[in-house]
C-alpha cells in the first residue's frame, strides 16, 4: 500500500512550480446615463439569495483542488474519486507558504470496485504550487519533515495499553517489535506509562516494517491473539523477548512465540477475521498519518521528534 502510494504520488504534479490561475471578477454593468455601477434587478422576480464571499484562503484551496484534479496522473487500473484537503499548516521557515495535506480517493477497477485512499502534501503561497523544497546545503527534503497533527480519533480505548483515558497527556506510538530502535526505546516508554497512569495515557499502533523484518506480521498478530485471550502486559513481554528470527516461516515464528510467551497460538488463530481486521486497521491509521519509520511518537497531537517528551512529563509534579 505505502509503495503503491508513493508511485502514484510521484505523478501528482507535472512540474515543480505551477502558477495558480487567477481570474478577475466580472465587471458590473453600468447605466448608460450614469457613471455609477448599478445592480440589474429582474422585474417582477425576487432577487436570488446572495452567495457568501469566499475568503482568500478558501479561494486558494479551491484552486489547488481544481488544479490537482486536472493534473493528477492515475494508472489505467485506477479511477480518481475525489481529493480533499485534510489539514493546512504554515511553513515556519518560509513566510507566506503553507503545506496542504491531501487525501486522494481511488477506485481499483480490477478488484470489483475496491477503494483506497492515498495521502500526499503540497506547498502553495497562493500564487504557486510546489511539490517540495530541497535544502541545497544538506540536500534534505522539507516535505519529509512536515507532518500533519493528530486528531482525537487515535485515542481509542482498544489501543490504550497503559494509563487512564482521563490522563492529561495522550501519547500515541507507532512501532515494530522487531525494529532494533523500537526494542531499545519502547521498554522505557511502556514502563513510564505503566508507572504513571494519572499523567500518561499510552496508545499503541502496530507498524511493521515488512521489507526489513519478515517475522513482524506474524509476531504482531500473535500478540493480538494473546491480548484477545486476556494476557496482560503483552507488548512489554514481546519487547523483552526480542524476536529477531529473520524468517518469514509462520510455523517457526509461532513455535518461538509460544515457547517464549507460554501460549498455544496457531496459524488459524492469527488469521481470524477480527485479528486480520485489527492488523489492517493499524496500518490504515499509520498511513493516514504518513508514518514512514519506527518508532514514531506523538504527544498531545504533535509529533515528538526527540522521542523524549514522556521523560519530561513524568518528572513534573
Amino acid at each position: 500500500m505505502r509503495l503503491m502510494s508513493k508511485l502514484l504520488i510521484t505523478t501528482l504534479l507535472t512540474s515543480s512550480i505551477i502558477t495558480l490561475g487567477c481570474s478577475k471578477e466580472p465587471t458590473a454593468k453600468r447605466d448608460q446615463n450614469s457613471s455609477e455601477k448599478v445592480a440589474q434587478k429582474p422585474v417582477g422576480k425576487k432577487s436570488a439569495p446572495k452567495k457568501e464571499k469566499l475568503t482568500t484562503e478558501q479561494k486558494n484551496q479551491k484552486r489547488i483542488l481544481e488544479y490537482v484534479k486536472r493534473a493528477i496522473s492515475v494508472n489505467r487500473d485506477y479511477a480518481l474519486k475525489g481529493i480533499r484537503i485534510r489539514q493546512v499548516k504554515d511553513v515556519k521557515d518560509l513566510p507566506g507558504w503553507k503545506v496542504y495535506f491531501l487525501d486522494i480517493d481511488l477506485k481499483i477497477k480490477k478488484q470489483q470496485g475496491k477503494e483506497i485512499t492515498v495521502h500526499d502534501k503540497i506547498f502553495s503561497n497562493g500564487k504557486y504550487i510546489v511539490r517540495d523544497f530541497i535544502n541545497i546545503v544538506n540536500r534534505s527534503s522539507l516535505k519529509d519533515k512536515l507532518v500533519p497533527d493528530m486528531d482525537k480519533s487515535y485515542y481509542r480505548k482498544d489501543h490504550l495499553v497503559y494509563g487512564r483515558e482521563s490522563a492529561p497527556n495522550k501519547i500515541v506510538v507507532f512501532s515494530d517489535p522487531i525494529c532494533p530502535f523500537c526494542q531499545g526505546y519502547l521498554p522505557g516508554l511502556l514502563k513510564a506509562a505503566k508507572e504513571n497512569p494519572d499523567k500518561i495515557a499510552l496508545y499503541y499502533y502496530h507498524f511493521p516494517l515488512i521489507m526489513l523484518h519478515k517475522e513482524a506480521p506474524t509476531i504482531i498478530k500473535a500478540a493480538m491473539v494473546a491480548e484477545k485471550r486476556g494476557m496482560k502486559d503483552v507488548m512489554e513481554k514481546v519487547y523483552a523477548q526480542k524476536f529477531n528470527l529473520d524468517t518469514a516461516d509462520e510455523k517457526k515464528i509461532l513455535e518461538a512465540f509460544n515457547k517464549a510467551m507460554g501460549t498455544q497460538i496457531t496459524s488459524k488463530d492469527i488469521h481470524a477475521k477480527d485479528i486480520e481486521a485489527r492488523y489492517a486497521f493499524d496500518k490504515e491509521m499509520a498511513d493516514k498519518m504518513m508514518i514512514s519509520g519506527t518508532p514514531t511518537v506523538y504527544v498531545n497531537g504533535k509529533k515528538d521528534f526527540s522521542r523524549r517528551k514522556y521523560q519530561e512529563i513524568i518528572k513534573k509534579k
